[in-house]
């Protein structure tokens, strides 16, 4: 399970201190990668030491700390050559490092938590600026929203506000409740972006934004919680209960229609070897924003299913990842060199979900060593708030997309094609149950061989995003990353 805050602002914000005030319209049009060079330690030390913030470190791959600081979620998409890391001590220092490889056409990369499936990603050469560092929320007067920085992420967002009495979730995307943005553009200026200020910057941003800046801090806004405690319940069942349980999960979901206050359902296949070593089981877990009594009744159906084990509990918000088993240090959130695909759906296909449940049972069987790192994920969550959004607020394109579906299997070099074929294979099942749909696909789980217009959408987004890339990152800087222009 990937953390859905992971990384948060990252690739999606802006600058805090204006260090300058130019335009931020580059004046040549022309692709970077025809022009970037390389750089080594000692020049990027010499030219930029002395300007960046105390407590700011640069360092190269003979550093102890390069491993940690360059380590990637998923594996196979590792930049080829990461000459220097930059880890900044402030946000001032992130527009300086930019501007400085802007002037020397020097490829940058900016990263936070390493996730990332996306081919394009290991492509990179140059600087890579690491955000670490930049962690701070501050919850702000009005009491309805926060500044965070760019370094933050799902963890550190979820424990500080429920701490304070706040949360994020529950109300829409994340993007929904931006406020303002702080952001490096590609030649090193910084703006601020929100509504009223390069509005159709802002725009690109919610959906796009890796394709046009760094976001070093934000203003997002921020709800009061409303109970103390939520309900989670976890269920493990065979496979003779398959169809059971995705007919009950269609008659609880709909089509789009999950309660607004059960936040997220999500459950998978996968091989748990004490429980059978050869055949997959099914896991699925369900939260609840308010007391069991209620979560309980909603859940019945399901408690009326055979299970193998069945386990429940009320905790607060800043332990449910744990409660789950999707905190970072779970086992589904492991780094590894993974293959994979993934996919949206409006509803489960009981006969196409049979047809994956077999087919991963039978590739497992004809390569038993993929076993412990083969899963096949199934994500719902409450979207009535993302829904009531008005579409043309943002470029992001799939409110109307409400089950996310992704294949993972961590496969070693040996059997890259094998894990391939078998991650197409699941795809193309997935697409076929719905017929008729075009296909979609979660930005975040992108792996690089998916049609733009399913991961940016086909009212028109992907040309209006292009002509945007013109504006404002002309020389295509921002491009390894889902990128809207490609090499």
């Amino acid at each position: 399970m990937f953390p859905k805050l992971g990384g948060l602002l990252a690739s999606t914000l802006a600058v805090f201190p204006f260090i300058e005030s130019c335009s931020p319209v580059v004046p040549h049009y022309f692709r970077a990668a025809d022009v970037s060079r390389t750089v080594t330690l000692a020049q990027v030390q010499n030219d930029l030491g002395k300007f960046l913030s105390k407590g700011t470190q640069i360092f190269g791959p003979s550093s102890p700390n390069f491993a940690n600081a360059t380590d990637r979620w998923a594996q196979s998409s590792m930049p080829a050559n990461i000459e220097v890391v930059i880890e900044v001590a402030q946000e001032a220092d992130v527009a300086k490092i930019v501007r400085y490889c802007y002037q020397n056409s020097i490829d940058f990369l900016t990263y936070n938590r390493g996730h990332g499936l996306k081919n394009t990603l290991a492509k990179f050469q140059g600087i890579q600026i690491n955000l670490s560092q930049l962690t701070g929320i501050t919850i702000q007067p009005d009491r309805n929203s926060a500044l965070f920085q760019g370094g933050v992420y799902a963890d550190i967002v979820i424990d500080t506000l429920w701490e304070q009495g706040y949360i994020v979730s529950q109300y829409g995307l994340i993007s929904d409740d931006f406020l303002s943005l702080n952001v490096v553009l590609a030649n090193g200026t910084t703006v601020a972006v929100d509504s009223s200020s390069h509005s159709d910057l802002f725009w690109a941003m919610k959906g796009a934004g890796h394709n046009f800046g760094i976001v070093t801090s934000a203003y997002i806004k921020i709800y009061p919680k409303v109970v103390s405690t939520w309900h989670y319940h976890n269920y493990v069942w065979s496979q003779q209960q398959l169809e059971t349980v995705f007919e009950a999960l269609n008659k609880f979901q709909g089509k789009g229609q999950i309660p607004a206050l059960m936040g997220v359902n999500f459950g998978q296949f996968s091989i748990y070897p004490t429980i059978n070593a050869t055949e997959a089981i099914l896991t699925w877990s369900f939260a609840y924003d308010g007391p069991a009594a209620a979560a309980e009744e909603l859940l019945a159906p399901f408690n009326a299913i055979p299970n193998i084990s069945s386990t429940m509990g009320d905790v607060d918000y800043a332990d449910l990842l744990v409660a789950q088993g999707t905190d970072s240090n779970s086992a589904s959130c492991q780094p590894g060199p993974f293959v994979g695909s993934s996919a949206w759906l409006q509803t489960y296909n009981v006969t196409s979900q049979r047809q994956i449940y077999n087919s991963s049972n039978e590739k497992i069987a004809q390569n038993p060593g993929l076993a412990a790192g083969a899963r096949v994920f199934l994500e719902g969550y409450s979207t009535e708030a993302t829904q009531a959004i008005d579409p043309g607020t943002s470029a992001y394109p799939h409110r109307d997309e409400y089950l996310l579906v992704f294949i993972l299997v961590a496969t070693p070099p040996s059997l890259v094609s094998f894990s391939q074929a078998w991650a197409d294979e699941t795809l193309a099942l997935w697409r076929e149950s719905e017929p008729g749909r075009r296909p979609t696909t979660y930005i975040n789980y992108a792996v690089g061989n998916e049609p733009l217009e399913s991961i940016y959408g086909y009212a028109g987004q992907l040309p209006k995003l292009r002509a945007l890339k013109a504006k404002y990152d002309p020389q295509n800087k921002f491009r390894w990353y889902n990128p809207v222009v490609t090499d």
